[in-house]
């Protein structure tokens, strides 16, 4: 009778076995059994996370190639809800890099059916806002099958409907990318318009001149302020024309952009560029201890709701800001620089102002994040330095400052000891002391010193349990790669809702691009998000107050 009992029941089941009856359980790259996502939420996580660094179980080329095929398996069949995913999280700013979001979009362009392909076309302008955007498009499309004549109707459709004075600045700032120029897509895509002044534009794309008389016109000054900054013969000369012109620096020669131009481009490029900055910034004088103009002008700028708004600033573009600017030199050379303490102050300020407004849900919560071995490999789209590991710090800390209830937890694997961490080993817990007040930084740094181990994703429920700590939510930071626990995380939910009397919810964080998830799909307590989505703290906070 035992033996038929222990065979059929979840409480004995290590997290390398399947539990009973669930043949929706998969094998992780770990070899734990873990749960797959919907392909919509599979589809999401690439959009939003990419796969640029790998992981920990595959390297970057794996991990691109076997996710790349599915998006184009995706596109082909579901176009059209693809289209409408890829706009959303262009429109919300919700992924940090547009490239997935592009390639998809382009998967759909080539491979799906004939509506979805024409979806793909009338959203390219929503999708590609820059010419760098538009030239990665271009380079995907290539390799899903070149110039057919939707590709040429729908590029040139872009070119003809876009905003002359934007097509003057792509003309000058976005002038070449990934083997692509303006010249060549206007060659193949063949736009024809009787608008002079989109002529004009055009002409000067293809053969770097401009007409007579046309350098008076309001939408084509900037093409025109360019052409003299070509000539400019000093640093000083070039500033002067970037104000009367409003010049990007993009549109200044290089062997000319010294102080005055880097001066000069804190008004006249955007926040992004800003950000990318900081460093050139201090590397030529201007962002320097003492230089009160620029750094107040620097700080006011980064901690700006509006401006972080409308300059579409995802909050990786302010957390990979400050870990390159608080390093004192630049990733791949570029110099060292004097960190200013304010400057600091403020991208910790603007990290939380990017994601927006959060409502609180008011709700307990336990925060579990993942710092196992698995965590601390690859980085989180693409930027150097960051590891899933790392992002879950800066992603917990969203709540942290949300929500007035919480306990934060790193966690791993318990080990060493008869029985682990009930027979004397180590626990793998190790309680984090976040609050409101914990600095960005300091956040990354506390889980940089946090032991990894193995993974088991059950540890803080267990640790819940045992403890008796009354939580209305979990939510788990992680890769799902979960494997080392003796008792599957859904199975040790549900005891803690049994045991503790509470109708506890799990949010799960899913922090790289892969199909697993710790979450039971049948369940509707439980609910997997991706780490880095802009939506994602709204959601969790209506998901948590059990408003859906």
């Amino acid at each position: 009778m035992k033996n038929y009992l222990k065979a059929i029941s979840t409480k004995h089941v290590t997290q390398r076995e399947r539990l009973p009856g669930r043949r929706d359980q998969v094998r992780n790259h770990a070899g734990g059994f873990v749960f797959e996502v919907s392909e919509e939420t599979r589809f999401l996580r690439f959009l939003i996370l990419g796969t640029e660094g790998g992981t920990f179980y595959a390297d970057e080329r794996a991990q691109t190639k076997l996710e790349t095929e599915f998006v184009q398996l995706f596109a082909a069949l579901h176009g059209l809800r693809a289209v409408e995913l890829i706009v959303d999280v262009a429109e919300r700013n919700r992924a940090p890099k547009p490239g997935p979001s592009l390639l998809a979009l382009a998967a759909v362009a080539k491979l799906g059916d004939l509506e979805a392909r024409k979806a793909a076309w009338n959203a390219l302008p929503r999708v590609a806002r820059t010419g760098t955007h538009l030239f990665h498009f271009l380079a995907f499309v290539q390799e899903f099958g070149g110039w057919g004549r939707l590709t040429r109707e729908g590029v040139a459709n872009l070119y003809l409907n876009a905003p002359v004075d934007k097509l003057a600045l792509w003309a000058v700032k976005y002038k070449a990318r990934d083997g692509w120029t303006h010249a060549d897509a206007l060659r193949l895509a063949h736009p024809k318009t009787d608008d002079v002044r989109r002529n004009a534009v055009f002409k000067f794309m293809v053969d770097g001149v401009l007409g007579e008389g046309e350098a008076t016109d309001e939408a084509l000054r900037l093409i025109w302020g360019h052409l003299l900054a070509l000539g400019a013969a000093t640093d000083a000369d070039a500033a002067a024309l970037m104000r009367e012109y409003r010049l990007p620096i993009e549109a200044v020669p290089t062997h000319v952009r010294g102080a005055e131009v880097y001066r000069t481009a804190l008004e006249t490029n955007g926040l992004t560029w800003t950000l990318r900055n900081l460093g050139n910034l201090a590397r030529v004088g201007l962002l320097v201890p003492g230089n009160w103009d620029v750094i107040s002008r620097v700080v006011e700028r980064v901690t700006n709701e509006e401006g972080l708004r409308k300059g579409r600033i995802h909050p990786i573009d302010v957390l990979k800001a400050l870990l390159v600017y608080r390093a004192g030199r630049g990733v791949r050379g570029g110099g060292e620089w004097k960190v200013v303490p304010q400057v600091v102050d403020a991208l910790d300020r603007a990290f939380a102002l990017a994601f927006g407004a959060v409502e609180p849900a008011g709700k307990r919560f336990v925060l579990g994040l993942d710092v196992s071995g698995s965590m601390d490999a690859g980085v989180v789209a693409g930027v150097p330095g960051l590891t899933p590991r790392l992002g879950t710090a800066a992603m917990s800390l969203v709540t942290a400052r949300t929500e007035p209830g919480y306990t934060a937890l790193a966690f791993s694997a318990a080990s060493g000891g008869y029985g682990g961490q009930w027979g004397g080993g180590e626990p793998g817990l190790t309680p984090l002391t976040f609050s409101a007040r914990t600095r960005l930084d300091d956040a990354v740094d506390a889980m940089r010193r946090v032991p990894m181990g193995g993974t088991d994703c059950a540890l803080p429920m267990l640790w819940a349990t045992r403890n008796k700590v009354e939580a209305d939510v979990f939510v788990v930071y992680t890769d799902n790669e979960t494997w080392a626990g003796r008792v599957q995380p859904v199975v040790a939910l549900r005891e803690y809702r049994e045991k503790m009397g509470i109708p506890a919810r799990l949010i799960v964080v899913g922090m790289t691009a892969t199909r697993f998830s710790i979450a039971d799909p049948t369940d509707a307590g439980m609910l997997d998000l991706v780490g880095f989505d802009t939506a994602a703290p709204g959601v969790m906070t209506e998901f948590a107050a059990g408003r859906f």
